[in-house]
């Protein structure tokens, strides 16, 4: 004796739902996972991804940058001083701003 198994129409359209879920949820795995990898790479691309190692180098970069204006400034002011000129105007001379 066969039986013909018939589904109902509820029964269907369930179906239809849950491959539709099945597929979507796949689709969001997927991008999940390239999502992940794009990540991944970007952090690769990082000189270093720990943060306060950065801060810590930009300190250090702020601190050398601050040591070479210093610097400038004082050859600035010998320039003024045996120019007997006003710094301002061996700034004007050299066309560098006093915020330089």
């Amino acid at each position: 004796m066969t039986h013909a198994t018939s589904s109902s129409p509820a029964d269907q359209a369930d179906a239809a739902i849950c491959a539709h879920l099945e597929a979507k949820i796949a689709s969001l795995q997927a991008q999940i996972g390239d999502t992940s990898t794009k990540l991944d790479q970007a952090a690769a691309k990082l000189k270093n991804s720990d943060a306060s190692q950065t801060v810590q180098n930009h300190i250090r970069l702020l601190r050398d940058y601050n040591d070479m204006r210093d610097v400038g400034t004082s050859l600035m002011g010998i320039i003024a001083e045996s120019r007997r000129v006003q710094m301002k105007k061996v700034y004007e001379d050299y066309d560098v701003n006093e915020k330089d």
